[in-house]
């Protein structure tokens, strides 16, 4: 039980950000009372089990929307050509002028901030599978590194892209 509290470097962190955050807040107090051993105490024993309690009631939520590069490959029956033209119609459709070409067979954009991110990288790579077939990869990353949690943006960015490639 314990050890998937702080089985990740991101949970961690969050664990010391509320022990500080909380030390910080009553330090503000504490400056006001007259200085005592047991006081400092109970102080740092409060801190400890605040930061304790808030990281056993996020961890669900740390677990679920915990920031990942999302990846998927999938292929179109099609060829290069034509899917080159797809989806860069689609990229131009959703992003507009923040979609840009790489090169022949590589797009990339990077997605506006929102009240969910500070916005994403989503990249597509195309690959000739053989025949009449593409191969579309494509990876969406959160363009802040310190991003903690991406609430599941970058899934339904590539989920979307996926959805309106296969539709079509």
């Amino acid at each position: 039980m314990i050890r998937s509290l702080f089985d990740s470097r991101r949970k961690r962190g969050f664990f010391v950000l509320q022990l500080l955050c909380s030390l910080l807040f009553q330090q503000s107090t504490w400056l006001w009372t007259v200085f005592s051993w047991p006081v400092l105490m109970d102080m740092l024993l409060f801190s400890l089990i605040y930061a304790f309690v808030m990281q056993s009631f996020f961890a669900g939520v740390l677990n679920r929307h915990t920031v990942v590069r999302e990846q998927q490959t999938l292929t179109l029956p099609m060829a290069l050509p034509l899917v080159r033209e797809r989806v860069w119609q689609e990229l131009q459709a959703r992003y507009g002028r923040r979609a840009r070409v790489q090169d022949e067979c590589h797009f990339e954009v990077c997605t506006a901030w929102s009240v969910k991110s500070w916005g994403e990288r989503l990249s597509v790579e195309l690959a000739e599978a053989g025949g009449e077939a593409t191969l579309v990869h494509l990876g969406s990353q959160p363009l802040c590194r310190l991003t903690l949690m991406d609430w599941s943006k970058n899934r339904d960015n590539i989920d979307g892209l996926v959805r309106a490639l296969a539709q079509k």
